[in-house]
């Protein structure tokens, strides 16, 4: 039975659906639960489509392998029905605790980014496997993150789900030695820096995308394959020089 938006316990934010939060007051994720049949998810190389969509963000197949994307045609998260997308499990202390889904379709109705109710994106991407005594890179969406995962020096790098940095994101951004996060050219993006200046750590830095290249608008690092342009020709354009303190 397929379900409708209203039916699920999540809102609607820019035309994503975002879990309600799973947090408690010290900062520590309550017990969540991803229930679904494992074997609805596909690797990618069985849909065509799926393949050609990572491939047009300007995504490698070796980058989505590496973040474990995979292909589900039509299956039930958490009783949040998943259809023809491109998803991305978020682990943290070595369990499940979200998915993220993505439309591989353009003319798709349906929200662009799906998450399954009761789950939690209230983390940072790959939180296990991040160098807490290196530099971290943060971006906004996981498609940013994989785009910039493309060029080996941001290796050490995550997501925040969005552009609102929850109280428990920041604390575990401040068990890094030092945070640059590349910010959206919009008025979100522009609050998350303010929120991060306002901590008043000398942790915390920001790293500025060109607003236009080739007379493409870039409004994140997602955008840059849309100019023909890769993470690593700006890091020999010398863009690293342009890393300022908050």
């Amino acid at each position: 039975k397929e379900m409708g938006i209203n039916s699920l316990s999540a809102y609607v934010y820019n035309n994503r659906i975002v879990p309600k939060e799973v947090v408690e007051p010290n900062t520590k994720l309550k017990s969540v639960f991803v229930n679904f049949d494992e074997t609805d998810i596909k690797p990618l190389s069985s849909e065509p489509k799926a393949e050609e969509y990572v491939k047009g963000r300007g995504i490698t197949l070796e980058v989505a392998k590496s973040m474990h994307m995979g292909y589900v045609d039509d299956s039930l998260i958490n009783n949040t029905r998943f259809l023809h997308r491109v998803v991305i499990p978020i682990y943290e202390d070595g369990r499940l605790i979200s998915i993220e889904g993505r439309r591989i379709n353009p003319e798709d109705p349906n929200p662009k980014v799906l998450y399954p109710k009761n789950a939690s994106v209230n983390t940072l991407f790959d939180l296990d496997k991040l160098d807490r005594n290196e530099t971290l890179y943060a971006v906004e969406g996981l498609m940013d993150l994989a785009v910039l995962r493309t060029c080996s020096l941001f290796k050490n790098s995550t997501s925040i789900f969005g552009a609102s940095l929850t109280r428990r994101q920041v604390e575990l951004l401040k068990e890094f030695k030092r945070v640059v996060y590349i910010n959206d050219l919009d008025d979100a993006g522009n609050k998350t820096l303010e929120t991060l200046r306002s901590l008043e750590s000398d942790k915390f830095f920001s790293l500025k995308l060109p607003s236009e290249i080739r007379g493409v608008k870039i409004k994140d690092v997602g955008d840059l394959p849309k100019a023909g342009v890769t993470p690593t020709d700006l890091v020999n354009r010398r863009w690293l020089q342009h890393i300022k303190r908050l």
